[in-house]
């Protein structure tokens, strides 16, 4: 193959025409909201979530300061793109769990989850973080 100039520049705009489109593509996308809903979905299998409230959730969720971040924006979006990325960056690693355990724990604490006989026979809804961040706390007078 022989590369001569013309054949490198095209090679070279193209490469950067692909990056640029990757990189608005990633800017675009609504990141949080799309990991938030996937995550909880994916993480309670077999559970039948109230698909209103869930949005309202998912609203809530991506308003806290953990998804503030630029990092953490990275961090989703190599989640959804390429999760075996994950493995090489365990600080991004690491950080996806973390916020894992809190968006579960966000929307079980927040839902009738705990409150249900069977959360596998009836539908959840999440109805917003109450006062207090734990449904089993026992307030007792002193």
């Amino acid at each position: 193959m022989n590369l001569t100039r013309r054949t490198l520049l095209i090679a070279g705009a193209s490469s950067c025409a692909a990056v640029a489109a990757g990189g608005v593509w990633l800017a675009t996308r609504d990141n949080p909201r799309d990991w938030i809903e996937a995550t909880v979905r994916n993480l309670l299998p077999n559970i039948d979530l109230d698909a209103a409230s869930l949005a309202s959730f998912v609203a809530h969720e991506q308003e806290q300061p953990e998804f503030a971040s630029r990092k953490v924006a990275l961090a989703l979006s190599l989640d959804a793109l390429a999760p075996a990325m994950l493995r090489i960056a365990p600080e991004a690693r690491d950080k996806i769990a973390e916020l894992e355990r809190v968006v579960v724990s966000d929307y079980l604490i927040g839902s009738n989850f705990f409150r249900v006989q069977d959360p596998r026979r009836e539908a959840i809804y999440w109805s917003g973080a109450g006062a207090c961040g734990n449904p089993f706390a026992v307030f007792r007078p002193d």
